[in-house]
């Protein structure tokens, strides 16, 4: 069974993110895709090797 979303946030950076909080506080279904294995976008710190 296919599901259904509302809306479909692109990008799970700073902005992704604070938008789709506001959408689903708003009762909306809302689905976030990402490319990277980690939310946050510039927001997060990782270690280079």
């Amino acid at each position: 069974m296919p599901k259904i979303y509302d809306a479909i946030v692109i990008g799970a950076g700073h902005n992704g993110l604070t938008c789709a909080c506001y959408l689903a506080k708003a009762g909306l279904k809302v689905l976030v895709l990402k490319q990277y294995h980690t939310v946050g976008g510039m927001t997060i710190t990782e270690e280079e090797t």
